[in-house]
Formats: C-alpha cells, structure tokens, sequence
C-alpha cells in the first residue's frame, strides 16, 4: 500500500475525507450526549460523566480536523 499522498490524484479524495470526519464525528457526539443524559441521575452517573468527558474530547478533536480542513 502507498503510503504517501499522491497531491494530484488524492488531495480532492483528502478533501471530501476531512469533511466526512468532521460531520460524522458529530453523529457520534449526539449519540453518546444522548446516552450520557440518559444515564444522568441512575446508579451509572459516573458512566454518564465519563461519557460527557469523551465528548469534550471529541469536540477538541473534530475542531483540529477542522482546522486541518482549513490549513489543507
């Protein structure tokens, strides 16, 4: 497998792959904030709070592919 990008054959293929990351991070983000407020005040409130830390990560994440996105 090559391992390098090819800016001529690749970089649009790149493009549409930074843009399919950033919205698709976002699904998953509604779906774990959905369950963290699900499990928020039963016996699994620390799972609910450690869920609620991923997303934080996770928005942190989705806001460097962004500005990867820009800088590309």
């Amino acid at each position: 497998m090559d391992t390098k990008l090819n800016m001529d054959r690749d970089e649009d293929i790149f493009k549409v792959f930074l843009a399919h990351w950033i919205n698709h991070t976002g699904d998953h983000i509604e779906g774990y904030r959905e369950w963290a407020e699900k499990l928020k005040g039963t016996s699994k409130e620390n799972v609910s709070q450690e869920i609620f830390l991923a997303i934080d990560k996770m928005r942190e994440a989705q806001k460097k592919i962004m500005e990867a996105k820009l800088r590309f």
